[in-house]
């Protein structure tokens, strides 16, 4: 054999080397993209007092791999900022609430972070307050008595202002001491309630681990609070926003990226008493659940930011959320929604029941749904 006839044949061998190779390449990219499909879960069983769906777009073996992780670090954050059971091995919410005026607790890095988090926020907006549990714990004695009554056709009662006003005096961030990785209370009556945070934090912490292993498209939904992952088929997200007085949506808020939406409204949780609708939202400001909206969804990248502001904005009227958001979060979408009044500025969108308003950063991307 000659030398060219080698050269040749090696050629030969090697272009079909690489044939196979790339028809090996092209079939299991092929097989790969036809495995993936859009799958869906929900949990009841994870915390947060809450349905959670977690969806996404994967194999069935990553599915069911993402849907463990969903649930085991919303337990896991939901044992952690617990204020009402305590846990093996843990000191949480609870353990702080019930030691830490008489000696400093030890917490976990995370939660104190949260805490810090919470009260620095505070130090800009009083009317986001994790100091006020005191008042919080009031409000949801009442509230718990209120639906038993309430599905027994009775009003509840509401509490008198001599206890809101004794509930107030405990807390504030004076209140609070926070040193090293420990925590206590000058006040023997102070509590710490992450309830208006704790969720969006532990949803964004869960869309983190899920991209860390992979996951490129879905969402999770925590009872309002959605964080998008990925682009979804490389076409813009379309998110509902729900009608306060009824189950289905009234608007649908289109985005470019993938972002957390979380709405605070006045239908979650609340219960009838005097023939007024009373919401589990708190003003610390006044002691009392604020009137100003029907819901109010905050849209950024963080799911932890738009549960605080979420919760903030709907204690503030429309003209002081705005000018709240414009001088401290100007890149935060925000939405109202509010019932007919006469007395605000002109609704971006408007139905027979409903004034719709928003910062001017989104208003072109909400819909009503017809």
């Amino acid at each position: 054999m000659n030398k060219n006839h080698s050269v040749r044949s090696w050629i030969l061998i090697s272009i079909c080397f690489f044939i196979l190779i790339a028809s090996i390449s092209y079939y299991l990219s092929n097989a790969s993209s036809k495995n993936s499909t859009s799958q869906q879960i929900t949990f009841t069983d994870v915390g947060f007092d809450t349905a959670i769906t977690f969806e996404a777009n994967c194999s069935k073996s990553d599915f069911d791999r993402y849907a463990s992780i969903v649930s085991e670090t919303f337990q896991y954050y939901n044992q952690l900022f617990d204020q009402y059971h305590s846990y093996d091995d843990i000191n949480n919410v609870y353990t702080i609430n019930h030691s830490a005026y008489s000696e400093a607790v030890a917490i976990d890095s995370e939660l104190k972070s949260l805490i810090q988090t919470a009260m620095d926020f505070n130090e800009i907006n009083s009317n986001f307050d994790c100091t006020q549990g005191d008042l919080l714990d009031l409000w949801h004695s009442y509230r718990e008595e209120g639906l038993t009554l309430n599905a027994d056709g009775k009003d509840g009662e509401l509490p008198s202002d001599t206890e809101i006003q004794n509930a107030l005096q405990h807390g504030g961030n004076d209140k609070v001491i926070l040193q090293g990785e420990t925590i206590q209370f000058s006040d023997p009556d102070t509590k710490i309630d992450l309830g208006g945070i704790a969720k969006g934090y532990a949803t964004q912490k869960v869309k983190e681990r899920l991209e860390e292993e992979g996951c490129s498209e879905g969402y999770i939904n925590a009872g309002g609070n959605v964080v998008l992952i990925g682009n979804k088929d490389q076409e813009p997200w379309k998110i509902g926003v729900k009608d306060p007085d009824h189950e289905s949506s009234l608007i649908e808020v289109t985005s470019q990226n993938p972002k957390a939406f979380v709405t605070s409204g006045d239908y979650q949780r609340y219960y009838i008493a005097d023939n007024q609708v009373y919401s589990h939202i708190i003003d610390p400001d006044t002691g009392y659940p604020p009137v100003y909206h029907r819901s109010v969804t905050v849209i950024c990248e963080d799911s932890t930011l738009a549960d605080l502001l979420s919760t903030a904005l709907f204690c503030m009227s429309l003209k002081d959320g705005k000018a709240f958001l414009s001088e401290y979060y100007p890149e935060v979408q925000a939405i109202w929604i509010d019932n007919i009044s006469n007395d605000a500025e002109q609704p971006i969108l408007q139905t027979k029941d409903y004034n719709i308003y928003a910062t001017d950063n989104c208003k072109d991307q909400i819909d009503l749904i017809q």
